[in-house]
């Protein structure tokens, strides 16, 4: 049979018509449902990625909160401050400070995740004491940093009168009743005599006499006076005299304090809340100390 070219257009019309079906089948009932499927699970695969990423943030911070609470002072206040002001009043004596006094204050809520409790200290002593002060409380691995650092030169002496504020956290939920008695791994360098340098640099630019005040301050005699005895404190260094009946309040280059008792042989000083007694003769270096009251 010849086709005609009237079907041969037929012909070829119905294809074409045929062909614009199948691509509008192909790209609304398969293409069109595939990439909405496709972006769907590009989306679920962006949303696990951050729910993944999001729970490992929590497991970091968890960690991170369950090391701070290592560090942290304990929950309860009052335990806290006793505690930690305790400690820093014997870290700093037992660098040699003097006239040592810790004194703190009310605890502050930071945005409700954590509590700060503020210390201050008063001290006495020499560049070297008060650099080994320093490096034993960067030392201890505890939530606490130094806020303000403030040294006095008292003349020439090679004295400084130390005035530092010191902050320290408390971490919710931290379940313990003491400090922490770890070694703070932050340090450019964990041996003392590493910062020797500090105390050799004179860093004041000062004419600093070197001579141990401590040494050189002594229970010279006792006298009485009106019946009453008089203790008799000589600073060597410049032949300072101080005389003192008991009650007395006094200051000198090694310590400031009050006279307690005095008695023929022996005087009684209170300086902080340590008690040092002492022989006619003993340099305070001497003296035998005690706690106060």
């Amino acid at each position: 049979m010849k086709v005609t070219r009237q079907q041969m257009m037929l012909g070829v019309l119905a294809l074409m018509a045929i062909l614009r079906v199948g691509d509008y089948v192909l790209s609304t009932m398969i293409q069109g449902p595939l990439l909405e499927l496709q972006g769907e699970n590009r989306e679920l695969l962006e949303d696990i990625s951050k729910q993944e990423k999001l729970l490992a943030d929590s497991r970091a911070a968890g960690q991170k909160i369950e090391k701070w609470q290592k560090k942290s002072l304990p929950s309860d206040t009052e335990t806290a401050r006793s505690l930690y002001r305790n400690w820093l009043l014997e870290t700093v004596r037992s660098a040699r400070l003097r006239n040592a006094t810790v004194d703190s204050g009310s605890p502050a809520s930071r945005r409700g995740l954590y509590r700060s409790m503020p210390f201050t200290v008063q001290a006495r002593g020499s560049l070297n004491e008060i650099t080994s002060a320093l490096f034993r409380v960067e030392k201890s691995d505890q939530l606490h940093r130094i806020m303000t650092l403030r040294l006095t030169p008292v003349g020439t002496t090679g004295q400084f009168d130390l005035s530092m504020s010191v902050e320290a956290l408390i971490i919710p939920g931290t379940k313990k009743m003491s400090l922490n008695k770890g070694e703070c791994p932050l340090l450019a360098s964990t041996e003392r005599h590493d910062y020797d340098v500090i105390a050799r640099d004179n860093i004041f630019g000062i004419g600093i006499d070197a001579k141990d005040p401590m040494k050189l301050t002594i229970l010279s005699a006792v006298t009485y006076r009106n019946g009453q005895p008089t203790a008799w404190i000589t600073e060597q260094i410049d032949d300072k005299v101080h005389k003192l009946p008991a009650g007395a309040e006094f200051e000198t280059t090694a310590i400031r304090g009050r006279v307690v008792t005095v008695t023929e042989e022996s005087v009684v000083i209170e300086s902080g809340d340590q008690l040092l007694k002492m022989q006619i003769g003993q340099s305070f270096a001497d003296a035998v100390v005690t706690s106060g009251s």
